[in-house]
This record gives C-alpha cells, structure tokens and sequence, in this order.
C-alpha cells in the first residue's frame, strides 16, 4: 500500500500554529493545553489504507449517533444555565464594586441598591435553574452510558483490529524520512510553536468540543506556510466513538 509524506528535503523552518474552537456562545475562541503533533507523513492516508483492507466494515453508529444527539439536549441545557447564571454573578460583582464606592445616604446608591436586589434574586433563581438542570444532566447520563457502552465497544474492537498495524507502518514511514514527530502544546494565547526540517510535514491535533461532550475536533493539515490557523474553518468536527 502507499502513502503521502515522504519527499526530498528542504530548507528548516519555523511553524506557529494557533488553536481556537467555537464556546458555548459560538464565539471561536484560542484553546490552551492542545497537544499537537508535527508528523513528517499524512496519517489519514495511512487510516484511509488501513480501513480499505479491514476484513469487515466499520459497525454501524446510527444507533449510537441517536443517543449522543437525545443526550446533547441536556447537556446543552444545563452549560447554558451555567453560563447565564455566571454573566448575573459577575453583572452582580460589579455592582456590588460600584456600590462599595458611593456614600449610602445618597440617590446614587439607592438606585443602584435596587438594582442590586433585583440582580441578585435573577441570580438565585439561576441558580435554581441550575440545579434542576444538573439532576436532568445526571439522570440522563446515566441513561445513556447503559444504553450506549455496548455499542462503543463494537466500534472499538473494530478499532483496534483495524488499526493494529498503524505503530509499525508509522515507524517505517519516520525511519524512511530520518525524522521523528516533533510535538508542542497551546499556551494560553493558544499557540504552539515548531522548528521543522525540511520536506513534507503535517500538523495533527484534536481539541474538545465545547457543546458535545461526545463530540471533539480534529485536525490533520499538511504545512504549507510559516503560521497556520486550526479553528472550525480548517477542522473536522466528528463524533467520539
């Protein structure tokens, strides 16, 4: 079988690579703590050949990809009710600032006081929200975790037979090459930075999905330039089997 990634040597180069993914709110946002891999071969082509010559086709995951849609309802539900009661609990913080700043025997104070009072009951009444929202959460993980666990492990066993040559073909494909995997991790501005040799290099990494606790983000971009961006525009988002 063949694969991409081995060609003649260029010139070193230095690589940024920057890490943001959609929050809660959509906003892309940079990500710390991403692991990233510089690898001096195309490891989807390496997958791709590998699953072409499995003695059986991957198990289906329509059943599963029904139940990770039903438990992504709640659990939506409840980061929102998180993320609203913290917006009321820093509105509150600031007010409360702002009230330790003036005299109490002023029209000031009493107009913010007010404010303050009716803040601080939206945020208990969030917090409620939350809690009721946390016991919908737990009763549906456990739901899905019984229903689901047999079903992974299917996917799996698949897995890990299809897979088990994918060490050995990586190592040869690294010796033919005479590099190694270079790694780095994002910092908190969500960069990560690499000192490449020349020739053909990719950058694989996979990020947490902020809205689907079974989902994640994927990435496997070949070099082509000295910054690279890895955000929902560039990667995969797909289902954590």
């Amino acid at each position: 079988m063949g694969f991409a990634g081995v060609t003649a040597c260029e010139r070193p180069r230095d690589v940024a690579v920057r890490v943001s993914i959609p929050g809660p709110d959509s906003v892309e946002t940079p990500v710390t703590g991403v692991g990233l891999v510089a690898l001096p071969y195309d490891r989807d082509s390496v997958l791709a050949a590998l699953e072409a010559s499995a003695a059986t086709p991957r198990p289906d995951t329509s059943a599963l990809d029904s139940l990770f849609r039903a438990f992504r309802v709640p659990f939506v539900t409840y980061t929102g009710t998180v993320q609203r009661a913290e917006r009321l609990r820093d509105s509150l913080d600031r007010q409360r600032a702002r009230l330790d700043s003036l005299p109490r025997n002023t029209p000031e104070y009493r107009d913010l006081y007010a404010g303050f009072s009716r803040l601080n009951d939206s945020l208990a009444a969030a917090q409620q929200r939350t809690g009721r929202a946390r016991q919908g959460l737990d009763r549906a993980r456990a739901d899905f975790v019984g229903r689901s666990e047999s079903l992974r492990a299917r996917i799996r066993h698949w897995e890990d037979s299809t897979y088990r040559g994918y060490d050995s073909i990586t190592r040869n494909l690294a010796a033919r090459r005479r590099q190694d995997p270079r790694t780095d991790t994002t910092g908190g501005d969500g960069w990560a930075r690499f000192e490449l040799p020349g020739g053909d290099w990719w950058i694989y990494g996979r990020s947490w999905d902020a809205t689907d606790p079974n989902a994640e983000w994927y990435w496997n971009l070949p070099v082509t330039g000295d910054t690279m961006l890895l955000s929902s525009r560039t990667g995969r988002q797909r289902q954590r089997y």
